[in-house]
């Protein structure tokens, strides 16, 4: 009995050894693992974005005139040029410095006032082509005495040039004086003359040297105290004119003679040729056509607006005209004229005259507006004779139209000779 027990837990066992090794898995063999080298990475310059510096241009020239104690001082870029006592020549040296022979516009920069010193012969700053000049607000003082013989300013046939900045005293010739020139700029100029001896223009722009004058652009020039015109131009084609202003002039205030294809902003003239025949605005010598003036302001002038010798196709906007000495507007020899309102008041002579010379070197007036004007005189007694008066000889077809010419004159208000003038809706009665 004994010994079947012991042969069955013996059996228990055995089949319990089998079934735990029939459960059991195989031991799996140990793998080690190859240790992988990481590789480096190395980050990347990053992309240099900075522009490369521009080339160095060969042609790159700019001058600067500086004084120091009594000596001119000219620089091109970075080099003395010149140094010396004579602010004309010192100016002309930094002109001349610039590239030699080009297509494009250089700088000369003026870093201070000074006084041209005494001459003997004409003497000026001869702008070459293609060069600015700026002043920076700085003078030029024309100390010589006697007869007018310095121009601070000259034009020879040259183009592309500019002059800026500038003031202008004592007694030049002309304050600029551009001859057979183009593409012309000046801009805020100042021009004060009082000590001028003879001729004393503020700037004169023609076809002296043979060939007309084109492609001007003025604005904010303002001139006083001149011997003669302010501004005038002989022989231009195409020209721009923001705002001039002048004051005390001995001729007018702008003067336009032969210039035809130009705008203008404003005339602004206080007493030009007071006591005279010229104008605060005068056109003159076949003047025209196509010359638009928006306003005309004239105060105590010779005359307010004159145009004369064949003058034709002007148009202004509007007239603020007073005190004038002798007419408030003078058309003579003007055809295709017209002025579309405005003021005209207190004039010496009448208020508007349209008429013609006998002569007939010139076409006579004709194809003439006046419109839209308010003429009078409010003094006491009045002077002005007439509001507006048409006159013969050979003035014919002009159009007087919508005027209020009451206390126009105590001679007549509107007064109308012209074959086949149209004169309607004005009022004439006081």
């Amino acid at each position: 009995m004994s010994k079947l027990i012991t042969n069955y837990f013996l059996s228990i066992f055995l089949l319990g050894f089998i079934l735990l090794g029939a459960c059991s898995s195989p031991e799996e063999p140990v793998v080690e693992e190859e240790e992988i080298e990481e590789e480096v990475v190395v980050p990347e310059e990053p992309e240099d974005t900075t522009p490369p510096p521009p080339p160095v241009d060969p042609f790159a020239r700019e001058g600067n005139v500086y004084k120091k104690d009594n000596q001119w001082i000219v620089k091109i870029n970075e080099d003395t040029v010149f140094t010396g006592t004579d602010m004309i020549r010192a100016i002309q040296e930094a002109a001349g410095g610039l590239f030699a022979v080009r297509d494009f516009k250089q700088t000369v920069y003026i870093h201070a006032s000074g006084e041209t010193g005494a001459t003997s012969g004409l003497k000026a700053i001869d702008i070459p082509s293609y060069t600015i000049l700026d002043f920076q607000g700085h003078t030029i003082h024309v100390n010589d005495t006697g007869d007018d013989l310095i121009v601070p300013i000259r034009g020879l046939s040259t183009r592309d040039i500019e002059v800026k900045n500038l003031k202008i005293t004592g007694n030049p010739r002309y304050g600029i004086w551009l001859q057979s020139c183009r593409n012309i700029r000046l801009t805020n100029i100042d021009v004060n003359i009082p000590e001028a001896q003879s001729i004393g223009l503020g700037i004169r722009i023609d076809q002296a040297r043979g060939s007309r004058s084109q492609n001007v652009y003025l604005d904010s020039i303002y001139v006083e105290n001149t011997k003669h015109h302010a501004v005038e131009t002989y022989g231009v084609d195409n020209i721009t004119i923001g705002t001039i202003t002048t004051k005390n002039t001995g001729g007018a205030g702008l003067l336009l003679n032969d210039t035809k294809d130009g705008t203008v902003e404003l005339v602004d003239a206080y007493r030009a040729n007071n006591g005279g025949g010229y104008a605060g605005f005068r056109t003159a010598n076949n003047c025209g056509p196509n010359i638009v003036v928006q306003k005309v302001i004239a105060r105590e002038c010779g005359r307010g607006v004159f145009t004369v010798s064949g003058s034709r196709g002007i148009t202004i906007k509007e007239v603020d005209i007073s005190g004038c000495t002798s007419h408030g507007m003078l058309i003579e020899d003007t055809q295709d004229f017209m002025v579309e309102g405005g003021t005209v008041a207190n004039s010496g002579a009448q208020g508007v005259r349209i008429t013609s010379r006998a002569s007939e070197e010139h076409h006579a007036s004709s194809n003439v507006t006046v419109k839209n004007l308010r003429v009078y005189d409010d003094r006491t007694p009045k002077v002005q004779s007439h509001g507006i008066w048409e006159t013969l000889p050979r003035t014919n077809n002009n159009f007087i139209l919508n005027n209020d010419v009451r206390n126009g004159g105590h001679t007549a208000n509107l007064l109308s000779a012209g074959s086949g003038t149209v004169v309607e809706g004005n009022i004439v009665e006081d």
